[in-house]
């Protein structure tokens, strides 16, 4: 790890990739011209170590197969360790980079609610949702603390909004801004998010909480004050972490507790500690069925879409249509108001997917257009247009790169070209 902070290393990364396609999502990305290994420390942690130019620019990127994240921001997660088929909340979630981590983790049969209170947070989440294509997320814009009563979730990630002086390297304005003097409001709001946090936390359920400070009055001493507050209990997961990982930096200043020195392995500095509730304090949550409610539109998917993703369903909403995973149905019906990934729209004769929307597309599949060369992929996102005669004329043609899918082209008058509006 140390080797990386000190050649210089671009930025760290995860894959986004379909189950069977990450290798060729590898090879899209070295098509391109970058290098990249894995990072052992950290499960699914990759860093770049040559490149032709930023990776924020990359295909790869551009289609949804990586995401670009901190080395320390994937850890809350892994922390968190939520199992397959749990249900998770994740409080404060935009951009969505620990968003799309938990879906993986809880697969096909498990709900991530990714929640913001900021309009404008909220969009870049949702935008990122959709570029990534994780079905089985849904998007909420609750301030934290304010959240609908009577709701339980399996696990529950604070990444709180703090002080953020473990960014200092890269965002030297931050201790000028947050001045010990004035964080008063945010650790009176870290401490509402925490105290719903524990309230909405099922029995036997793991609650993380995370910020992105060195400032102990944001850490540790918000830590102290929950546990006093509240039936929860520090989590062995922790010394587990610790144990397993053999991250330069990483810690543990207390009980459940969690410090990240970042700049020993090249990340920011970062903060986490994981609480559990016994089984004891509370019964069981009831169970409500799967009916969505009577005002949600069903849509098919009609002769174009030949790869629904698994428990997940499409909703007209006016002419817009959202992929809705099952598992949000009864959060749905105890009052919270969620939004799926943007799926596609309703034209005439149907529904027509989203251009973005490859979790749509079978991954083996003859029909579509299949480029060969990476040139031809930067050639269609860049505003080409390639002569392409189909009968029957579909408005939308599926589109992969030596069979790996990427989305959905647009087919007009013989030609094709990209767009992703």
């Amino acid at each position: 790890m140390q080797a990386y902070y000190s050649s210089g290393y671009r930025r760290f990364f995860r894959w986004i990739c379909p189950k069977s396609g990450p290798e060729k999502c590898r090879e899209f990305l070295k098509r391109e011209g970058f290098i990249f290994n894995r990072v052992p420390e950290v499960p699914g942690a990759w860093v770049e170590t040559g490149a032709p130019g930023g990776l924020g620019a990359s295909l790869a990127w551009y289609f949804g197969f990586i995401y670009i994240q901190d080395l320390s921001s994937m850890l809350p997660a892994i922390l968190l360790d939520p199992a397959p088929g749990n249900v998770v909340l994740d409080m404060c979630a935009a951009p969505g980079g620990k968003s799309a981590q938990l879906s993986e983790m809880v697969g096909d049969d498990g709900l991530v609610i990714a929640n913001d209170p900021s309009r404008d947070r909220l969009g870049i989440l949702r935008a990122n949702l959709e570029r990534l294509n994780v079905s089985n997320v849904v998007s909420t814009c609750y301030a934290g603390q304010e959240m609908p009563q009577g709701i339980q979730f399996d696990c529950i990630l604070v990444d709180a909004p703090c002080s953020g002086w473990g960014t200092v390297k890269k965002n030297p304005a931050v201790t000028r801004i947050w001045k010990k003097e004035n964080i008063n409001p945010l650790v009176v709001l870290q401490r509402r998010l925490l105290y719903k946090a524990a309230l909405m936390l099922a029995p036997g359920g793991r609650l993380v909480y995370s910020t992105c400070t060195t400032n102990a009055q944001e850490n540790q001493e918000q830590v102290r004050w929950i546990l006093s507050r509240s039936s929860l209990k520090p989590s062995s997961r922790t010394g587990d972490l610790l144990m397993q990982s053999g991250l330069p930096g990483l810690d543990s200043p207390g009980a459940g507790m969690l410090c990240m020195e970042g700049k020993q392995a090249g990340a920011q500095s970062f903060f986490m500690a994981a609480l559990e509730k016994p089984l004891e304090t509370a019964g069981v949550q009831e169970s409500i069925g799967l009916k969505p409610p009577v005002t949600w539109e069903r849509v098919e998917p009609g002769d174009l879409v030949k790869n629904m993703p698994l428990n997940t369903w499409l909703y007209a909403f006016s002419d817009k249509v959202f992929l809705v995973p099952d598992a949000a149905l009864p959060y749905v019906e105890r009052g919270l108001r969620v939004k799926g990934i943007f799926a596609g729209r309703i034209k005439k004769p149907g529904f027509v997917p989203g251009p973005r929307l490859r979790v749509f597309l079978e991954e083996k599949n003859s029909h579509g257009y299949q480029a060969r060369e990476i040139q031809e992929v930067h050639a269609l996102v860049s505003g080409q247009s390639l002569e392409y005669c189909l009968q029957p004329e579909y408005k939308m043609l599926p589109f992969y790169w030596r069979g790996l899918p990427l989305g959905w082209l647009h087919h007009r008058k013989s030609r094709i070209f990209w767009s992703d509006k």
